[in-house]
């Protein structure tokens, strides 16, 4: 995943995904720093209807069948 900010550009990359009180939490690394994201259950039901679309869906299953040492950041 690419995070893109006016100032920066993280490569951040998710190693772990899990629950936190009533939060949902993705952990990973960020460049080389240590990370965390949490989101609430609303933001992740936002994030995964916004992904419903088409063009979303199509990359998502084709990805399922893609080889994993093809992927770039």
């Amino acid at each position: 995943m690419l995070v893109k900010t006016p100032a920066i550009k993280l490569a951040v990359e998710i190693r772990e995904v899990g629950v936190a009180g009533e939060r949902i939490t993705f952990s990973g690394v960020a460049n080389a720093m240590p990370c965390t994201v949490e989101m609430s259950p609303a933001e992740m039901l936002v994030l995964a209807r916004s992904a419903m679309r088409p063009a979303i869906l199509k990359m998502l299953v084709a990805a399922l069948f893609k080889s994993r040492k093809s992927e770039t950041a």
